[in-house]
């Protein structure tokens, strides 16, 4: 997904606005202490333009160096030219600075926008990576702020008029209300719930007094084992529960404070209640088995889930958006939905909700008119909900209903999907022999003769089974509407009559007719001059990857090429229908992590229609989460899941979608994610789940549940990425910048064995590479953590020991657990990544060899691979990190292989611009071009290894145990030839016969300058296998093999097989000879300590592992009773117990996060503890004493 400064993006920020403190204070335009200059001097204040907007900011210490604004359009802006920051965003690393300093007000920034007519803004205040004004993003919207606005350093609130210091107002939303009659609050004294059906509830700023509403009495209480099972980040707070006379469901609809008093009556805090927990346990039960939506069986029904709302109504309009009715929905008490049933069928008919209800961010009740979370169908740029029947015969291409059935293209298992990654506009957009109304477009994929088709078709051909879509869904980043868009095709004239501000419109150089592509073709290569127009271009071109969720269950209007209406419907079928027909799976990439706004929003849906319930708040502030980039989802909340569960029915039963990749998947709950599978696999058997189990934000180390992160996802068989093997072979991380981006080589790309100029060979990086080269082994052996093998020290080992940045390397069970990828849309291309690492003078054919090498490890790997559109013609561009929405220049790709997109321009600055230099010296590098012919070459190998991996199981193993029966490594150890690969895979007599036509397989990869030759103890019989003996690429062709010797060329992957006569024969066995496995620490390098009275519960005993499983300690105690444990240094991943008391002699079994041990000894003794840990799931403890008078 796109990806900003450290976790945060730009899109989706949360509106703060203090609006009780507009009716106090009144408008911010005009009166007060405002100079009528310029400035009015360091006491006053410095008055804008009508093109201007001001922001003070005040801090205590009075230090300012440093701190500025990051600035960026406010949601929606894409479609005015008026709401341009003049200058452009600015970038993370170059905020704008403070304008001056007030000793009144603090630090003034002035902000320039292209015209008068400016609206709203984003804004976050930092320096480096702190960020200020509560840590949040804030959107300045000049309705309600005015032309300028103050702000605090603490404080997460923009005020509208001239303060000194903040006022004492509601602050945050530290409250929980948890069950129906229980809230959380830390809080102590009296303790009251206040509330007000009509946002009566005010603080006045001067006295500090409570206001307005009606008042509960709370009660002291605790929160019980359950309840902070089910919020363990709020397991700490106090706990207070409301009378039982309180109407809970009625108090939910009103606007609602806690509010502490001292024992004398003084307010010592007040802030609102978050509600969804009580919203769960009142209504989620009833509300499960609800269709939500406009439901189209005979007349149509509307339901939509809205408890806290106190009013709804149902709005109907013709085709042309006139207004035909506006109906009272009826609420279901017990499940909170708002039902009203039409006198008809309403298929076609457009409709929106006016939800009337409190919102806590804007502090009032507010009447919203919103389209429906549950829309299948929507007018143009998403204004309207549409009624639309699915099975209507009319939204259904021909053998619709045939296709439902996945036989004809199905995979048998996980372990056979092979998944190559596009995006829908990227796919298409460069064709040159179809329909050209079609090209970025669905139904492009129904044109099979197009470029785009016929590369498919031969990736298909040679044993690709699935094509990964990235969001298809409606998105809120792309206007749908034809004339209101730029694009490269498009004339200045065109572009100028969007976007009059831009610096080409007042070039007269350029004429008016002449393209925007032409204009980019015009540009220095090495210059920022591409980049400079594409940042103008973007918000009004029809380029996003689309990780902007808008409404979850409706087709993306944008490519349909009628976004009105059903058309969409119907094109995104027949696309699916015809990949279908070529025999691929269909992928669909789905964000349910975050929306891409939230609060009063213009795009905001989820947030105005239950306010505080679907998004995930700060637990203190109440602010919207955006660690996902956006507006955070509360995947955990029981209507989100149900959301999420619905829509992925849909998709899968009435798109007939194969496969599902989440993203952001570890900000959902594993149990989430795995109940949503087992609901669509009941209507399509055949579903395989994957995502990015990345673990990180304000759910990390599962604060708020248990995550559906890599780790915790093991033996799910739901894939999650690995990283591990993606590092290893690229190089460094995705995080690298500047010189980092070189000196980080990786196993592909020339590590130790073709330095570049920030390397030289060292011994240093020779155990970099064999420490890479490991994590690569573990990472084709399915990434399991029980895998054996020799690791580069020569000592035995199992992959979940090895070290991945303080991370064990391997955390898999089953190879369905596992997605091998070196490269995806995220980060740079596989091709930019090499270039940055790669040594000066390699020729650019050894460069494609290179490639193709990285291409191949997940291909000869077991688990899922995982393939990036493109790369295997050699990708680029032009070496932009993060092109999300970096337009159709740099996200080109050419399936007629006539270039790569190579050097087209510098990437964009805000982003890449800290590596401008080093890229000018790589672009400047003739060997970083490539031919057509390298392209097409590149092509035709790339094939060759699909056609390797399809035509044998053996690079399919489906279970942990093959793979630890049958896959084993050579040239490992501290002698090992650095940057070589030798892996065998076994099919010999004792085994199942997995592969009919061979008895074992050695695959080899050599990523070193020159030829290698290896001996694999105990092999013959092995012969180059055909699709590279007679295949597209000599080099690898001349790859030999005599008796147990095998010789493979410079940069080559070589497979080679032992053919099976008539019968099974003898394979290749894994060698047991040169392993030692009772040699495996259990825990690794992590250090088990025993823990406990008799060293004050430290770190001072270290148990040291002996063998099998055991560590052992052993000390003099005296006589005594002593409390115990078995731990490790944070009490986090070890912390073992049981409350068993210890005899010595026996063993107990203990257990994880159990009670103290007890240990008494009647006479000074020496005591030897000694914890097997061979099945780390039934650990136990063995206690022997000899008394120090026997020893004596």
């Amino acid at each position: 997904m796109k990806r900003c400064f450290t976790w945060n993006c730009r899109q989706g920020v949360s509106v703060l606005l203090a609006l009780t403190l507009l009716t106090l204070f009144g408008c911010s335009n005009g009166g007060g202490d405002k100079g009528d200059g310029t400035s009015d001097g360091d006491d006053g204040l410095y008055t804008p333009t009508a093109s201007q907007a001001v922001i003070y900011y005040k801090r205590e210490d009075n230090n300012y160096d440093g701190w500025g604004l990051h600035l960026w359009s406010a949601s929606g802006a894409a479609f005015s030219s008026s709401e341009y920051i003049s200058g452009g965003e600015t970038s993370w690393s170059n905020p704008l600075p403070a304008t001056g300093v007030s000793s009144k007000y603090g630090a003034y920034y002035v902000i320039d926008f292209d015209s008068a007519n400016w609206s709203s803004f984003n804004l976050i205040m930092h320096k480096g990576d702190d960020k200020d004004l509560g840590g949040q993003d804030h959107t300045y919207s000049k309705a309600t702020l005015g032309d300028d606005a103050f702000s605090f350093s603490g404080v997460g609130v923009l005020y509208p008029d001239p303060l000194t210091s903040p006022p004492v107002a509601l602050e945050g939303a530290k409250a929980h209300w948890l069950d129906a009659d229980l809230i959380a609050y830390n809080g102590s004294g009296s303790v009251r719930l206040y509330h007000s059906a009509n946002a009566s509830i005010t603080v006045n700023p001067a006295t500090g007094e409570l206001s307005g509403g009606e008042t509960i009495e709370l009660t002291s209480s605790s929160l019980s084992d359950q309840v902070k099972a089910r919020f363990p980040h709020l397991a700490s707070y106090s706990a207070w529960t409301l009378p039982d006379s309180v109407d809970a469901k009625a108090l939910l609809k009103e606007q609602l404070v806690v509010a502490q008093f001292s024992t004398g009556g003084e307010l010592r805090d007040a802030t609102q209640v978050q509600t969804r927990g009580a919203l769960d346990a009142l209504y989620a039960e009833a509300a499960a088995d609800a269709q939500l939506g406009a439901v189209t069986a005979g007349a149509t029904v509307y339901k939509l889930w809205a408890p806290t709302a106190q009013s709804v109504k149902l709005k109907r309009y013709d085709a042309d958006k006139n207004l035909l009715s506006a109906d009272v929905m009826t609420e279901d008490s017990a499940s909170g939905v708002w039902t009203f049933a039409s006198d008809q069928n309403d298929n076609g008919r457009y409709y929106r909700y006016e939800v009337k209800v409190y919102h806590p961010q804007t502090g009032g009740v507010e009447t919203f008119d919103v389209t429906d979370p549950y829309s299948l169908s929507l007018s143009a740029n998403s204004e309207y909900s549409q009624v639309a029947d699915l099975n209507d015969a009319a939204l259904q291409p021909s053998g619709w209903s045939a296709d439902a059935d996945p036989s004809a293209y199905a995979v048998a298992a996980p372990e056979d999907i092979i998944i190559y990654e596009t995006h829908i506009r990227d796919f298409s957009g460069s064709d040159n022999n179809g329909t050209a109304a079609y090209n970025g477009k669905f139904l492009a994929y129904t044109e099979p003769g197009r470029e785009s088709m016929t590369h498919l078709q031969a990736l298909k051909d040679a044993g690709l089974t699935h094509l990964h879509l990235l969001p298809a869904f409606d998105i809120a980043t792309v206007d749908e509407r034809q004339g209101a868009r730029a694009d490269l095709d498009s004339t200045k004239a065109e572009f100028c009559a969007l976007r009059s501000a831009a610096a080409l419109c007042g070039d007269t150089s350029v004429t008016d007719s002449a393209t925007l592509r032409s204009v980019l073709e015009a540009c220095d290569p090495a210059s920022g001059c591409a980049q400079a127009l594409m940042n103008d271009l973007r918000a009004l071109d029809s380029f996003n990857w689309g990780y902007d969720p808008y409404h979850y269950t409706a087709p993306e209007g944008g490519y349909a090429n009628e976004p009105e209406g059903t058309s969409r419907i119907l094109e995104f079928r027949r696309m699916v229908k015809a990949l279908h027909d070529m025999g691929l799976n269909v992928v669909m990439d789905v964000v349910y992590n975050h929306t891409n706004d939230a609060g009063a929003a213009e795009k905001s849906v989820l947030d105005k229609i239950v306010p505080g319930y679907y998004q995930r708040l700060n637990p203190e502030s109440g602010a919207v989460e955006n660690s996902t980039c956006c507006s955070n989802t509360a995947t955990e909340a029981a209507m989100f899941q149900k959301l999420m569960e619905d829509s992925l029915v849909v998709w899968a039963r009435d798109y007939h979608i194969d496969s599902f990749r989440f993203d952001l998947m570890g900000h959902h709950p594993k149990s989430g994610i795995e109940s949503a599978l087992a609901k669509v696999r009941a209507v399509r058997s055949n579903v395989y789940f994957y995502g990015e189990g990345w673990n990180f934000g304000e759910v990390q180390n599962d604060a708020r549940f248990v995550q559906a992160t890599q780790l915790n996802m093991s033996g799910s068989q739901i894939g999650t990425f690995t990283d591990r093997l993606r590092d290893a072979v690229r190089g460094g991380g995705p995080f690298d910048s500047a010189d980092s981006l070189r000196a980080n080589q990786g196993f592909a790309n020339g590590l130790y064995t073709l330095p570049n100029e920030f390397n030289s060979g060292s011994d240093t990086e020779k155990a970099t590479l064999l420490g890479l080269t490991d994590n690569i082994r573990v990472g084709m052996a399915g990434n399991l953590t029980d895998f054996v093998l020799v690791d580069a020290s020569g000592a035995t080992n199992v992959g979940a020991n090895l070290d991945y940045n303080g991370q064990p390397t391997a955390y898999a069970k089953d190879p369905a657990d596992t997605i091998n990828y070196v490269s995806k849309h995220d980060n740079q291309t596989l091709w930019d990544n090499n270039q940055y690492k790669i040594a000066t003078d390699v020729s650019a054919q050894d460069r494609v060899r290179m490639q193709l090498l990285a291409l191949s490890i997940p291909l000869l790997s077991q688990g899922v691979p995982f393939l990036h559109m493109g790369s295997e013609i050699l990708r680029s561009k032009s070496m932009q990190r993060d092109s999300y929405d970096s337009g159709d220049w740099f996200n080109k790709v050419d399936f007629s292989y006539a270039d790569n997109n190579w050097n087209v321009g510098l990437p964009r600055e805000d982003k890449d611009g800290a590596n401008w230099p080093l890229i000018q010296s790589i672009i400047a590098n003739a060997n970083a071009q490539t031919s057509a012919a390298q392209i097409t070459d590149a092509a035709a190998i790339f094939r060759d290894f699909l056609r390797i991996r399809s035509g044998s199981k053996l690079f399919r193993l489906e279970s942990a145990a093959d793979i630890k029966a049958r896959v084993d490594f050579h040239n490992v150890g501290s002698s090992q030839i650095p940057g070589l690969i030798a892996m065998s895979i076994d099919d010999g007599t004792g085994l199942t016969d997995l592969d009919p036509d061979h008895d074992a397989i050695v695959a080899i990869i050599n990523a070193t300058g020159a030829q290698q030759t290896i001996t694999v103890p105990s092999a013959s019989g092995f012969q180059l296998i055909d699709a590279q003996a007679s295949g597209a690429d000599p080099v690898a062709a001349g790859a030999t093999s005599s008796g147990d010797s095998f010789t493979v060329p410079a940069l080559t992957s070589a497979v080679f097989v032992k053919p099976q006569g008539a019968s099974q024969g003898a394979g290749l066995p894994v060698n047991y000879d040169n392993k030692d496995p009772s040699a495996i620490p259990p825990y690794g390098a992590t250090t088990v300590y025993l823990r406990g009275d008799m060293n004050g519960w430290s770190t001072d005993t270290p148990l040291t592992f002996s063998s099998n499983g055991d560590y052992v300690a052993t000390l003099t105690l005296a006589a005594g009773s002593y409390g115990l444990k078995i731990a490790d240094a944070d009490w986090a991943a070890i912390n073992l117990g049981g409350g068993l008391t210890l005899t010595p002699g026996e063993t107990a079994a203990l257990t994880a996060d159990g009670d103290n041990l007890s240990l008494t000894l009647t006479e000074e003794s020496q005591v030897t503890f000694r914890f097997n840990a061979s099945d780390k799931d039934a650990t136990t403890l063995t206690v022997t004493t000899t008394a120090v008078t026997d020893i004596n």
